[in-house]
């Protein structure tokens, strides 16, 4: 697993603008450090704004659904990137060099493919913005219904008819790029030419939001009707979705995935109001697609078309989802329609309805399986024969037990001894081959450690004290107050933050950010971070850091009068000191009590 250095995070993490980032996604009203608005996640549909931004220490928190972090976390749960692809989308956008770390040769791809991919995606776009109302692809889009939002949105384009991206294209080098995109190409008798033709344009993005390829329909009777620009070093059919760079947000936020096999599946359900979906390009399921699926979901519903081709399609693709431990479930369509046309028939709420009653495939294939070899007259035995290899696979462990008892329970009385005949079929399959994972898509570093949730509200408000003035955080050094934390989780990252505070006393600022990589339960930081949020002024936060102090102080107190009179309770030697001291504390504990009566 690679590691980016701490420095590096912190450097990138500080130099990064959170507020400008958010700005893409909610508007932001200032007011001095601080920065509120309408929370921007999708799952926290507020009419009232509860969402913070504190632009000095590049954190975000809302107040009214608990989400909370820095500009990583904020990447990773809004746009759904990986840890490593929000580094890299922010040490690009900050022109910061990303440290050495070991990548395959795959991996070390010019930045210039992906800079010429973003030139002729808006070369794309204005063709179609300057076509005239009355032009094909515009009459084209119009009978779909797509909104201009939508287009706009997913950035279509069109491809004029001629050599048009040739002549914009002056530059050899980017020609040269331009074919080893599969965007220009060569004929055998050495002429180059434009690639798409009169063709509507549909780029295709990664999660980092950078075009890596092509789809192109045609307008007219012409063949093929959809082609896509061809594998490069930026763009694998196998291993790419498209409206993945819009929808990854949305997949996490529902914990399904609907999978299309098209553009315009994707664009009508889009548009209709589906958001957690993807689709393939032209190409069937592979592994790979099925493992980026398992970083966003736990189930997957297939939109197939409704003909033998989807249903075949779907066959294929279920070891594959089950390998990589999802569940899988399906839409069947009425006989010869696609996504695109029952949507734009039926419409939201008949999809919803469809949506509900999905059936899960395994089971389907079960059934399916155990009637065809009723109708000819097979042992049910076969059922064993022919579904162990999928059981085999399955990622799973929980849906294993599950699928696993739904076909033995076929055998009634019989069940136990097809148990061990499936057992045997099981053990017999072929361990199952991974691919193996790219560096890169590994969290580099390791997931944060430290659970606040037994935390007390006073040990809280002192952590943000002390994170938020270096006065606070001295004193309590200083007077050796961490003696005073009662729960593990605190007291651990309180170490923590002396321990580098030490190392590093020039850095207090970065100390924020190595709590948020190191708790969990990040919002219960938050929730207690009003003197900070309210903008509480110095002396009120003073005297709450101050009486914070004092009941920890009376808690430890009380804590040792219980463990002492505990200790007597099992050691019945009557110590006289022992006694003294027990009952001392018992009249400050008395004390305490009558105190807070008043």
């Amino acid at each position: 697993m690679g590691y980016y250095p701490r420095d590096f995070l912190e450097q990138l993490c500080l130099t990064s603008d959170i507020v400008s980032l958010i700005s893409e996604d909610t508007a932001l009203k200032g007011k001095g450090d601080r920065f509120t608005g309408l929370c921007p996640f999708p799952e926290h549909n507020e009419k009232t704004p509860s969402f913070s931004v504190s632009a000095g220490k590049q954190l975000y928190h809302c107040f009214g659904c608990q989400n909370s972090g820095n500009i990583f976390t904020y990447l990773k749960k809004q746009r759904g990137m990986s840890f490593s692809s929000a580094v890299e989308y922010l040490a690009e956008k900050k022109g910061i060099p990303i440290p050495k770390i070991h990548k395959t040769k795959t991996e070390r791809i010019s930045p210039g493919l992906f800079e010429l991919s973003e030139k002729i995606c808006s070369f794309f776009e204005r063709q179609l913005m300057q076509t005239s109302k009355d032009h094909k692809v515009r009459s084209y889009l119009k009978k779909r219904g797509y909104s201009s939002d939508l287009i706009q949105g997913f950035r279509m384009g069109y491809a004029p008819k001629g050599n048009v991206l040739l002549s914009f294209l002056r530059d050899p080098k980017e020609q040269r790029q331009a074919m080893e995109l599969g965007l220009i190409n060569r004929s055998n008798a050495g002429d180059i030419y434009d690639n798409f033709r009169h063709r509507l344009i549909f780029p295709i993005l990664s999660v980092q939001k950078q075009v890596i390829g092509f789809g192109a329909r045609v307008l007219d009777d012409s063949f093929p009707k959809y082609i896509n620009s061809k594998e490069s070093k930026i763009f694998h059919k196998g291993q790419s979705f498209y409206g993945i760079n819009e929808s990854a947000r949305y997949l996490r936020q529902d914990s399904f995935a609907l999978i299309v096999e098209g553009y315009t599946d994707f664009l009508s359900l889009w548009q209709a109001g589906f958001k957690n979906l993807v689709a393939t390009l032209g190409t069937a399921l592979t592994e790979h697609h099925a493992r980026l699926l398992k970083q966003y979901v736990e189930t997957v519903v297939m939109v197939f078309d409704g003909d033998q081709a989807g249903a075949r399609a779907r066959e294929r693709s279920l070891p594959l989802l089950l390998g990589a431990g999802l569940k899988v479930k399906f839409i069947s369509l009425p006989q010869g329609q696609d996504p695109d046309d029952f949507i734009r028939s039926k419409g939201h709420q008949a999809f919803q309805r469809e949506l509900r009653l999905s059936k899960d495939l395994f089971f389907f294939t079960l059934k399916k399986r155990q009637e065809e070899l009723k109708a000819k007259g097979r042992d049910p035995l076969h059922l064993v024969e022919e579904l162990s290899p999928l059981l085999a696979v399955v990622g799973n462990k929980a849906l294993q037990i599950i699928y696993r008892q739904r076909l033995l329970d076929l055998f009634g009385s019989d069940s136990r001894l097809v148990e061990n005949l499936l057992n045997e079929r099981i053990k017999k399959q072929p361990e199952k081959t991974h691919i193996k994972k790219n560096v890169l898509e590994e969290e580099p570093r390791p997931s944060p450690a430290f659970s606040l949730n037994q935390a007390l509200e006073s040990e809280r408000l002192l952590l943000v004290l002390c994170l938020e003035s270096e006065i606070f955080l001295n004193s309590f050094l200083s007077e050796g107050l961490i003696s005073l934390l009662r729960t593990e989780g605190m007291l651990k990252i309180f170490n923590k933050i002396v321990e580098y505070y030490r190392q590093k006393p020039n850095h207090f600022d970065k100390l924020i950010h190595l709590v948020m990589n190191e708790v969990i339960d990040t919002h219960l930081i938050f929730k207690s971070s009003y003197p900070v949020f309210k903008e509480v002024g110095r002396e009120d936060q003073k005297k709450i850091f101050e009486d914070s102090i004092n009941f920890l102080r009376k808690k430890q107190k009380h804590s040792e009068a219980s463990a002492l009179l505990a200790r007597m309770k099992m050691d019945r030697r009557e110590d006289v000191h022992d006694l003294e001291k027990v009952f001392q504390l018992t009249k400050q504990r008395l004390a305490q009590k009558n105190q807070h009566k008043t």
